[in-house]
């Protein structure tokens, strides 16, 4: 009954949904995310269901759920003005902008610098820098909320936007971040990728990756942008949490690098109608490439628990 149902929301939306070849609009967000829902959802059928207890002393039964949810939006891209959300570009990051340079020029007294490093030094040769948004995905206000854990997300909400967050985000200063002194030791275990692939370390949380793959250093990228949202507190960065808790007995996973509790689709410049772990059997060869530096994905988070119910709670069978 659930697939129907979002297969069958997915082919209105896709219907209505356009955008051009160097932006990706809400409307394709929402189609993409829709699409991939059968693929990505992965309801379990419940067979186990939590026991309460009304004041009237009336016991009744829930059901214990897991599955996935659309949460977020990474966009992550070059330059402040090139996020190819086109919404978000106009609306949130036009207000960045000025903010990021603001807080730069007061900081070190600079312009806002932005890309890949061009110096002579060979070891900088292949340091490339992006900006990163972390937005509440606005399909999560298509999806039937009968039958599925309630998201902890709320549409349109940006949780970070790496212009505000900007004097940590390029790293400035290192004594600030003592997360930068720890960085090796951290990432031989938080890295992006699995067995002998690391695309990039998952620390320090800011927006330069070493690599010459530009999707494959993008993706570190968002990942660490992702990562700060379900944090409590991470050393200064300027974000929004993501709550974990969904209910009285529920939880949403925390984004985490190579874990089947975060998953990642790649919905921009190329579509993916599946998920994936970032980093785990896909190189983000050449037809993922994107020479404007852009990508987008929908972050999907592991829920598992129990739907609310009628008093106190009194245990599962």
């Amino acid at each position: 009954m659930i697939k129907r149902l979002l297969l069958s929301l997915s082919l209105i939306i896709s219907i209505s949904a356009q955008a051009s070849s160097e932006s990706i609009h809400s409307g394709t967000i929402i189609s993409d995310t829709m699409t991939a829902l059968p693929n990505c959802l992965h309801y379990q059928i419940p067979i186990h269901y939590c026991m309460w207890i009304s004041e009237w002393g009336e016991v009744n039964t829930t059901p214990v759920l897991s599955h996935y949810l659309p949460d977020l939006v990474v966009s992550v891209f070059t330059k402040p003005y090139d996020n190819p959300w086109l919404e978000i570009n106009k609306i949130v990051d036009s207000i960045g902008q000025p903010i990021q340079k603001e807080i730069i020029q007061g900081f070190t007294g600079f312009d806002v610098g932005s890309g890949s490093h061009s110096l002579l030094d060979s070891h900088e040769q292949a340091v490339v820098f992006k900006e990163a948004d972390v937005i509440g995905n606005p399909a999560l206000m298509m999806i039937p909320q009968h039958g599925l854990l309630p998201t902890t997300s709320t549409s349109w909400k940006p949780y970070f936007q790496s212009m505000t967050d900007s004097v940590l985000w390029r790293g400035l200063p290192p004594a600030a971040l003592p997360e930068e002194g720890m960085a090796l030791g951290l990432n031989i275990v938080h890295h992006v990728g699995t067995g002998l692939m690391n695309w990039g370390g998952v620390y320090p949380h800011e927006g330069k990756v070493i690599g010459e793959n530009d999707a494959q250093a993008s993706a570190v990228i968002a990942e660490r942008a992702a990562d700060l949202v379900t944090r409590h507190s991470e050393y200064g960065h300027i974000y929004q949490n993501l709550s974990t808790a969904c209910g009285q007995h529920c939880s949403a996973s925390p984004i985490q690098e190579n874990s089947k509790e975060t998953y990642f689709q790649m919905i921009y410049p190329i579509t993916q109608n599946d998920c994936h772990i970032l980093g785990s059997n896909d190189s983000y060869s050449s037809h993922m490439l994107n020479p404007e530096g852009a990508y987008v994905w929908v972050v999907w988070r592991h829920y598992e628990g129990c739907a609310d119910g009628d008093g106190q709670y009194l245990g599962r069978v």
